[in-house]
């Protein structure tokens, strides 16, 4: 585990508010300090795209004051998910959690502000199945969908004329989707969907400390999705937990940020309707634009070379997706949303990792919702809420919409 990570589930509550509380503590400072890294994983009062184009340049990779490699170069962060010797997480030198009855190694060591180590991760929950070598995703088996675009426009045919787009539609219609392909009773259906929601920030939570409410409810929410979900062993159980935990969450956004931004740009919506075969490429569009997840981290397994820099074993090193995604040098015209622009490889699920695994599933299950609502006169009825401290998946929590 990197250090400073800990198991929230091993700690007292006492000494998981105030590891929470000094990590917060330290990203303010640091932002405060001018640290532009820093005030994307603080998540508050800055729009994170305004600080792309002074974090782009020579060098490609920059340590920041934060003691992190970051890059918001395209073909840096090309290069950084596609190295096996940058793993998801540092390996823990102990095995104290494995005995106390956690889920993979960590160190157990509260973060505080006078610490002199840096703060990489803040939380833990399962790296068995969250952090684990990038071959483990791979060999995992993909759900397998009948008819998605069905099971999305019955859930819309049940929501009123004006509806919460995320958690009327996008999320259920995802959950409902994903049952089907694993072919889930109807008892755990029911229970997963309210725990998918409780459980949607642990993107979040490994790069910025959700409060400790929020952290106790994820945790509880990932221990109930992985008690429902647990009458299978192997890789059959780990990939099913992987996408009712992480993969509904990226889902569920994927299909938001995608009708968001079609409904920004009523030609291509109109564009949409008319064609209803364009989905795949305004799904592809949404992931380049508005990316589900916008910060990937990866730690070094041994001292190497990353696009040009030094790197040291136990270093970190953060991929802004979402600035990689408009590099100018790689798409033209980077900031306009354009459905029909020629396909370019972004970084949007790229890589090892759980995000990635839940890709292929989440660019099917988004570009069937378009498919259901591309016939329907949807229009924002309200106020956009996104959910508080989530600077890697900028997750939405409210979408009001009718018809």
């Amino acid at each position: 585990m990197t250090k400073h990570q800990i198991d929230p589930r091993l700690c007292t509550e006492s000494d998981l508010a105030r590891h929470l509380l000094a990590a917060r503590g330290t990203q303010w400072m640091r932002g405060n300090r001018g640290d532009a890294y820093a005030l994307i994983l603080r998540d508050q009062g800055v729009e994170p795209r305004r600080l792309f184009p002074g974090m782009r340049g020579r060098p490609a990779l920059r340590q920041s004051q934060s003691d992190v490699w970051v890059t918001a170069c395209h073909a840096a962060g090309t290069e950084i998910l596609a190295d096996p010797a940058l793993a998801l997480a540092e390996k823990a030198r102990t095995t104290r959690s494995r005995r106390a009855g956690g889920r993979g190694g960590t160190r157990q060591r509260i973060f505080g502000i006078e610490a002199t180590a840096t703060l990489k991760h803040v939380l833990t929950v399962d790296d068995s199945l969250l952090a684990m070598d990038g071959p483990g995703y791979t060999g995992l088996p993909q759900p397998t969908f009948h008819d998605p675009v069905a099971v999305f426009s019955r859930v819309l045919g049940e929501a009123g004329d004006g509806f919460d787009l995320m958690t009327d539609f996008a999320r259920p219609a995802t959950v409902d989707a994903l049952a089907d392909a694993y072919a889930l009773p109807a008892e755990i259906r029911a229970g997963a969907l309210p725990l998918c929601a409780e459980a949607s920030g642990l993107l979040d939570a490994l790069l910025c400390p959700p409060t400790l409410g929020m952290t106790q409810r994820m945790i509880k929410a990932f221990d109930g999705l992985r008690s429902l979900l647990e009458h299978e062993d192997g890789d059959e159980f780990k990939a099913r937990t992987i996408a009712f935990t992480v993969g509904v969450d990226i889902t569920a956004n994927l299909i938001c940020g995608a009708v968001l931004a079609l409904l920004d740009h009523p030609a291509q919506w109109r564009a949409l309707h008319e064609d209803v075969s364009l989905a795949a490429d305004a799904v592809e569009e949404t992931l380049r634009h508005v990316p589900p997840v916008r910060l990937e981290s990866r730690i070094a397994t041994r001292d190497l070379t990353v696009a040009g820099q030094p790197v040291e074993a136990g270093d970190q090193l953060v991929v802004l997706v979402d600035a990689a995604n408009h590099d100018p040098d790689v798409f033209h015209d980077p900031d306009t949303f354009d459905i029909t622009r020629e396909r370019k490889p972004h970084l949007s699920l790229a890589g090892h990792s759980p995000a990635a695994f839940a890709a292929p599933a989440a660019r099917r299950l988004a570009a069937a919702a378009l498919e259901a609502l591309s016939g329907t006169d949807l229009r924002r009825d309200g106020e956009t809420v996104r959910r508080m401290r989530s600077p890697v998946t900028q997750a939405l929590t409210r979408v009001p919409v009718s018809r």
